[in-house]
C-alpha cells in the first residue's frame, strides 16, 4: 500500500491536545450563553451542542500522536478504535431497549450524529487510555 494512500491517517502533533481539552468546557459555556440570550433555547439543540464539541474533542485526542509512537502504541489504537466500535454496538443497542421501554418507540430526536460521534470518539479514548494503563502496570 503506497504511503500516500487515502487510508493512511496521518496522526496530529501531541500538542493538539491542549487545543482538544478546550472543546469539553467551550460547549457549556456556550450553552449557558445562549441560554441567557435566548431563554426559550430548546433543551435538545443544547445537548447536540455539547455532544458535538465534546465529539470533536474526543476525535482530536484520539488522532494525536504520542510522546513515542511505536509499534505497541499502534496496536494499542487499532485496538482502541476495534473496542469504539464494539461498545458503540452495545451502548447504542442498549439506548434503543431503553427507549423503547420508556416510549414505546425506538425513535427519538436523542439519536443524532453528534451523539453516536460523542458515543464512539468516548469509547475509543476510554480503551485507547485503559490499554496505556494496563501496560504502565505491567511495567512495574
Amino acid at each position: 500500500m503506497k504511503k500516500n494512500s487515502i487510508l493512511n491517517v496521518p496522526l496530529l502533533p501531541p500538542g493538539w491536545k491542549k487545543l482538544a481539552m478546550v472543546f469539553f468546557p467551550l460547549p457549556v459555556l456556550l450553552v449557558i450563553g445562549l441560554a441567557v440570550v435566548y431563554p426559550d433555547t430548546n433543551p435538545d439543540d443544547a445537548a447536540q451542542i455539547i455532544y458535538g464539541f465534546w465529539a470533536i474533542g474526543f476525535g482530536i485526542l484520539n488522532l494525536t500522536r504520542e510522546k513515542v509512537e511505536d509499534e505497541m502504541i499502534r496496536e494499542f489504537r487499532q485496538q482502541a478504535f476495534q473496542t469504539g466500535f464494539f461498545w458503540l454496538i452495545w451502548g447504542l443497542g442498549a439506548l434503543m431497549l431503553i427507549n423503547y421501554i420508556r416510549y414505546q418507540t425506538i425513535a427519538s430526536e436523542m439519536f443524532t450524529a453528534y451523539l453516536v460521534l460523542f458515543l464512539l470518539n468516548g469509547y475509543i479514548y476510554a480503551a485507547f487510555q485503559y490499554q496505556k494503563y494496563l501496560a504502565s502496570k505491567e511495567d512495574n
